[in-house]
């Protein structure tokens, strides 16, 4: 069995990670508006993208999908399951900020300087 102390320092870290994870689900839903307003914007998520013209909309379904995996992590919040989950979770969402600070990058050259190369030379 495990001391309640042990229950009690995972349940502060999930609850932190938990936090983490809704600030950085919240760039990416903020970076995601900030896209399609462009108008240079493919959302990948099928769903989402049908979900494009109506902002409201969009942003329920991401909050109900990102709200119920953290419901059911946070109802976990004792196991060490949990924790692992909320760890991968963390890890794949500093990816996609990886990715989205990339994509930012490139989007701003290739509308400063179109010609700058905003495609991988081709190769013959």
């Amino acid at each position: 069995m495990v001391p309640q102390s042990a229950h009690d320092s995972r349940s502060f870290r999930l609850v932190s990670l938990l936090a983490i994870l809704c600030v950085l689900h919240a760039f990416d839903y903020a970076f995601t508006l900030a896209q399609i307003e462009r108008g240079n914007f493919l959302e990948m998520n099928t769903v989402a993208a049908a979900l494009l013209d109506a902002p409201a909309a969009l942003a329920a379904f991401k909050a109900s999908c990102f709200g119920t995996g953290v419901l059911i992590l946070y109802r976990m919040r004792r196991h060490w399951q949990a924790e692992c989950g909320a760890w991968f979770l963390l890890v794949v969402s500093i990816g996609l900020m990886a990715w989205w600070l990339a994509y930012l990058h490139c989007v701003e050259i290739c509308l400063a300087d179109p010609v700058a190369g905003c495609l991988p030379p081709v190769r013959y």
